[in-house]
């Protein structure tokens, strides 16, 4: 939940905020719904041709451990995820831009179906339930994607797996 005195900041700044965790609003500015796009149609939908159509052709998505360039990447980045997890839902909590960037601040909620690859090696994950959080960071060119950077809560992941365990 956002404080006050931070969304005031942010107003006074000049960023366009819009937080669906406490308003259920689905106002949003061109940027935030390509990017609401690029989460709900393509990673949760699976809907692989509309890459094209958001992202930038030299594009970069650059994960803790690794970046993967061009639509060709973006395309692998969606294939796997439908090979590594049956189901994905994002829940979008926060969302604002600024200039040529959006930042997002959200829950993934997945059904593992395969392989999960991570830091500390690849771990089938099939039938488990999946929860992480994530912040992610775009900067967007001409009304596409051009940069993504992604910074996940692995250590979430590898909880709500059961591949590490609480102690």
């Amino acid at each position: 939940m956002m404080k006050l005195p931070t969304l005031l900041a942010m107003m006074a700044l000049g960023l366009t905020v819009v937080s669906f965790a406490e308003t259920g609003s689905t106002e949003a500015s061109a940027q935030q719904k390509i990017i609401l796009s690029y989460f709900h149609d393509v990673l949760d939908g699976g809907s692989i041709d509309l890459v094209e159509k958001i992202f930038q052709p030299d594009c970069a998505i650059h994960f803790g451990s690794s970046d993967t360039h061009g639509i060709a990447g973006v395309r692998g980045v969606v294939e796997n995820r439908k090979t590594t997890y049956s189901k994905l839902s994002t829940e979008v909590h926060d969302i604002f831009d600024s200039g040529d960037r959006v930042v997002v601040r959200l829950t993934h909620r997945a059904t593992g179906a395969g392989i999960l690859r991570s830091r500390i090696g690849p771990h089938d994950i099939t039938g488990k339930s999946v929860t992480w959080d994530a912040i992610v960071i775009f900067q967007l060119k001409n009304g596409k994607i051009a940069e993504e950077w992604v910074n996940r809560d692995e250590l979430g992941v590898l909880l709500s797996a059961g591949i590490l365990k609480r102690n």
